[in-house]
């Protein structure tokens, strides 16, 4: 817990494979920071019989978990695609409303790669998943730029910045 600093909130942006989670593990210790992320919630979800499909339920818990530990002082890495504007304006109305310095941390990362990465994974829990090519191309596709108005500092992070 850091009293009397500014807490800082990095909200994660990127498609499946781009390298969020990876990104945030390496990170969070230098960063100071705790890891608050959606498919972590949908784990604790699964194992206490919730439906961790229900985005609703999920995010709700999400923005719950990043503004008890903001509250508290903490510095959060929010892990979660946010490919649109509309699903990460939870994220910079909680950050503003806590006095956070909300940072985006933008993963552009080529779609191959993305798409590389995401068939390597596991499948075995939320996170290590194998998303469905198709939907992995359409989030691409249709992925928003994190915007100034959104937040105090925009980073652009590519496969350089961050190899897998």
């Amino acid at each position: 817990m850091r009293h009397g600093a500014v807490t800082t909130l990095y909200v994660l942006i990127g498609v499946p494979g781009s390298g969020k989670s990876s990104w945030a593990q390496r990170n969070a210790e230098r960063l100071a920071a705790i890891i608050v992320g959606s498919d972590q919630v949908r784990n604790d979800f699964r194992q206490s019989g919730r439906n961790p499909l229900d985005g609703d339920a999920v995010f709700a818990e999400v923005e719950r978990r990043t503004r008890e530990q903001l509250a508290a002082g903490q510095n959060v890495i929010l892990d979660a695609t946010h490919y649109l504007r509309r699903y990460r304006t939870y994220a910079v109305n909680l950050g503003q409303a806590l006095g956070a310095r909300r940072v985006a941390l933008w993963f552009d990362v080529p779609l191959a790669d993305c798409l590389r990465r995401n068939a390597d994974r596991s499948d075995l829990a939320f996170g290590d998943e194998i998303v469905p090519e198709r939907i992995v191309r359409e989030m691409f596709q249709q992925l928003q730029l994190p915007q100034p108005d959104e937040f105090d500092e925009i980073r652009r992070l590519t496969p350089e910045d961050h190899p897998a």
